[in-house]
């Protein structure tokens, strides 16, 4: 039955893909796109590696088996929501993006350099201090992170977590070097030593959110809708980077340029392939199926999303501030030990309330990014709404692998931040531009007998 069941999973996946395809919408850089890439690699390729290989690593962490029936469910939950947010998405953004002429996106850099230079003065050096702090926490992260015991969550006890997730910003930063550099080896350079900065310390997030951002550019000003062997060499690029990342956290980048290289995650020999936690929401699916509502008797009721109330105060000034949400109806570490469980976009959903969590879940995202993509890339011409178009889609890949609206807001300050100041500097600089000639225009200069003249004027 499982079997025939990932048979019309695939079948049925490419039957959405081909259906979408012919949509005059269509195009690599629209959020459809990106949730079916996401999909067809987490909930449909991988699983068919977890039956051949018989996958069992995450079973082992969490102490938990699925039954059939768990399983079962975690593979209709998962097509489902790809259905609802293909639909919704493509209801929603159901035009295609409008090219933006060369020249714009000339006039913009010129525009951009010199609020590129001071933004960066500003906020590169507080981005590497906080990213080598994270080296030094990725080598003994219990020296300023605790692990509740209660809910598994890592809190900050002895920092401040606006001041490590600053680090972030590098990732935008990066990609609008390179896009400014017009995509010249000199921008690949900045990106190459920001990259470092960021796998050093062992996380991906960051560097997956940069390489998608800097693909999505490119296609834009190329006025390419779908693929380009540069944008796939980006691709596969990350791809190895990542993969090498997760086997050791970091640590082979960190000794290479000096630093401690701490303890590594795993040997690479000693899982199968796609088999390490990083891809691992199949198994996290299954998890929250095996505890909600069977062994909670309570679904979440969308809950988890108060937390969004909480999470800006820094812990350092709100010493009783709640772990996790300030509502919550279950804790499934009751149930297992789910360690740095993320539980993708459908698990959210069925989290929530089952299934018709899963369509609400799916729907809301699709309405997100497709608004964005309605609303950035095809009402206007103008070259400004592409460049937040691309760095605000590039977040979709960690969001729909946590699937909480969390960890949108979570990233937005970081990655759309630097972008914003840019943007108000430019505007300001057209401001004093504008205004400079309209008062020399104004009031001529009067020549000196003019002056006398008038003086003997008022005079008499």
């Amino acid at each position: 039955m499982y079997e025939f069941l990932l048979l019309a999973s695939c079948i049925l996946f490419v039957g959405v893909c081909i259906a979408y395809v012919r949509q005059e919408a269509a195009s690599l850089l629209h959020p459809a796109s990106i949730y079916l890439a996401f999909h067809g690699f987490i909930f449909v390729i991988r699983p068919l590696f977890a039956w051949f290989y018989k996958f069992d690593l995450v079973y082992r962490v969490y102490d938990f088996q699925p039954s059939m029936a768990d399983k079962i469910t975690v593979i209709l939950g998962a097509n489902l929501a790809m259905v609802v947010f293909v639909a919704v998405s493509l209801k929603v953004a159901s035009v295609p993006s409008q090219p933006v002429a060369t020249g714009d996106f000339d006039r913009l850099r010129r525009a951009m350099v010199g609020p590129m230079l001071l933004v960066s003065a500003l906020l590169v050096p507080l981005a590497v201090a906080a990213q080598l702090e994270n080296w030094n926490r990725r080598i003994d992260p219990y020296a300023t992170m605790a692990r509740d015991a209660a809910t598994g969550i890592m809190v900050n006890v002895d920092g401040n977590g606006w001041f490590s997730e600053s680090a972030l910003v590098l990732g935008p930063l990066a990609v609008l070097a390179v896009w400014l550099l017009r995509f010249r080896a000199s921008g690949w350079l900045l990106f190459l030593a920001a990259s470092l900065l960021m796998l050093g310390s062992g996380g991906r997030g960051s560097f997956i959110f940069a390489a998608a951002a800097v693909a999505f550019l490119f296609l834009l000003e190329r006025r390419r809708s779908w693929f380009d062997w540069r944008v796939m060499a980006i691709a596969a690029i990350s791809f190895l980077t990542f993969n090498a990342v997760v086997v050791d956290r970091g640590a082979a980048i960190r000794g290479v340029l000096g630093g401690d290289a701490g303890d590594t995650y795993t040997s690479a020999m000693e899982l199968d392939p796609l088999e390490h936690m990083d891809f691992a929401s199949l198994e996290y699916f299954e998890y929250i199926v095996y505890a909600v509502p069977q062994r909670t008797g309570s679904w979440d009721y969308f809950a988890h999303n108060l937390q969004i109330l909480t999470e800006p105060v820094p812990r350092t000034l709100w010493k009783d501030k709640p772990i996790g949400s300030p509502v919550q109806f279950f804790k499934l570490w009751d149930y297992g030990t789910p360690i740095g469980m993320t539980i993708s976009l459908p698990g959210a959903g069925w989290m929530s309330l089952g299934y018709f969590g899963i369509i609400i879940q799916a729907a809301i995202f699709a309405m997100l990014y497709g608004g964005a993509h309605s609303r950035l890339l095809t009402r206007n011409d103008d070259a400004m709404p592409r460049l937040y178009y691309a760095l605000f889609a590039a977040t979709s890949i960690v969001v729909f692998r946590d699937g909480i609206l969390l960890t949108l807001l979570r990233q937005l300050p970081f990655y759309l931040g630097p972008l914003v100041l840019i943007h108000l500097l430019v505007r300001l600089k057209s401001v004093r531009a504008a205004r400079i000639p309209a008062q020399s225009q104004s009031a001529p200069a009067q020549t000196p007998a003019e002056r006398r003249r008038e003086l003997a004027s008022r005079a008499s």
